[in-house]
């Protein structure tokens, strides 16, 4: 007599393991190569979308309240001689542009003033108690550098120069 051999059905499944890890894998190296050529590739890309400048400002009226001091605490170089960069302000629902060429190339570290009555187009009456937003503004790349909310503290009239 022979010997019994139990039937052992031929399955037609197959394993889906290994296709999945396959699959896993090219997914992940498609991933990092596009994160790699991203960080690589960046100057090379679109010059519309350029970085704005970051920095950190102070803004502070002088003590006779006719200037605006600044004091750059660190960041990028601010170029206000260029016309991407612009300082505007704030006075009871009206909006002036300032020249603020005078502030020229402002590095960390610097302090620079911008004499108001050289600044202004119009003549303008500052009260004490009235709020001054003074704002920085990247053109260029449409951002807001800083924004500094500032009390007047002494009676004030402005006349540009």
């Amino acid at each position: 007599m022979g010997k019994n051999f139990p039937i052992v059905e031929l399955s037609e499944e197959k394993g889906v393991a290994p296709v999945i890890g396959t699959v896993i894998s090219i997914a992940i190296v498609f991933i990092l190569t596009f994160l790699v050529s991203s960080v690589v590739f960046e100057e090379y890309g679109d010059s519309s979308h350029k970085k704005s400048p970051v920095a950190k400002l102070q803004i502070f009226f002088t003590e006779d309240g006719s200037s605006l001091e600044f004091e750059h605490d660190g960041g990028d170089p601010l170029f206000f001689d260029s016309s991407s960069l612009s300082v505007i302000m704030d006075i009871n629902n009206t909006s002036y542009l300032l020249n603020d060429s005078a502030l020229g190339t402002f590095e960390a570290g610097e302090k620079k003033i911008l004499e108001l009555n050289k600044s202004l187009q119009s003549p303008i009456e500052l009260k004490p108690g009235d709020f001054v937003s003074v704002k920085v503004v990247d053109y260029e790349s449409g951002s807001l550098i800083t924004k500094r909310e500032l009390e007047v503290k002494r009676q004030t009239v402005v006349v540009p120069k």
